[in-house]
């Protein structure tokens, strides 16, 4: 009779700790999934948000070309009548210049990588994922032969333009860049092209990695500017300098 006892206190505890575990890994599952919410539906919900966001990026962007543009127009406009206003204008134009905040043209290179073609399931060991730091050292090459303006899939690389790997993407002004890439260069095309198709430069490092590389030089390359902000925290004018 103790024994019979003993037994189904053993199992009235065995069904507590039980309870406990259910009860724990449905908390778990419902944070997991977002409330109860089924995870294909919140996939959905998240990609309609992205998509969203693209969007409202987009007109926040057509908008800031709209006043950038009547901006001009007001400096121009004022320039006209003060030689000391269009000097200032000038040389705000050629900050802008310099920091990547216009849409610039000119000739130049236009290099697309892409991985090579393979049959649907098989495997390979060829991604130009693999190659992220030698893409890095093309677009040193780029600057070092005096690359005045560089995209890659159309975001504009400054100085503080982040280029790494997330993942299966590589993240442009973190923005996750889909293949092929296209990477555009404005500068001496001729001297764009020898930088990059010397024995043992990239290109041929990138091609004998197995990646499907193409590089051509063009009369008129169009680069927009830089969609990003740039707010310094740290760095401070020092004055009288």
């Amino acid at each position: 009779m103790k024994q019979k006892i003993l037994n189904q206190i053993a199992i009235g505890i065995v069904c507590v700790v039980l309870g406990i575990i259910v009860s724990l890994q449905y908390k778990v599952f419902r944070e997991t999934t977002g409330n109860g919410t089924a995870p294909f539906k919140r996939v959905t919900e998240l990609y309609n948000e992205k998509e969203s966001l693209i969007k409202e990026k987009e007109q926040l962007n057509e908008e800031l070309d709209k006043v950038r543009a009547a901006l001009i127009e007001i400096e121009t406009a004022e320039s006209k009548g003060s030689a000391v206003i269009r000097n200032l204008t000038e040389t705000i134009r050629g900050y802008e210049l310099l920091a990547g905040m216009t849409n610039v043209k000119g000739e130049g290179v236009v290099i697309t990588i892409s991985n090579p073609p393979q049959e649907p399931g098989a495997y390979t060991e060829v991604n130009i994922m693999n190659q992220y730091v030698e893409i890095l050292k093309l677009i040193n090459d780029l600057n070092a032969s005096g690359a005045e303006a560089i995209a890659i899939n159309e975001q504009r690389v400054i100085a503080l333009s982040e280029i790494r790997t997330a993942g299966q993407y590589l993240n442009v002004n973190f923005v996750p860049q889909s293949l092929p890439l296209t990477i555009k260069a404005i500068g001496k095309k001729s001297a764009l092209e020898g930088a990059l198709t010397y024995r043992f430069g990239q290109v041929t490092l990138l091609r004998d990695a197995g990646l499907l590389v193409d590089i051509r030089k063009e009369d008129e390359i169009i680069i927009p500017r830089f969609h990003g902000l740039v707010n310094f925290q740290y760095a401070e004018t020092i004055e009288g300098e």
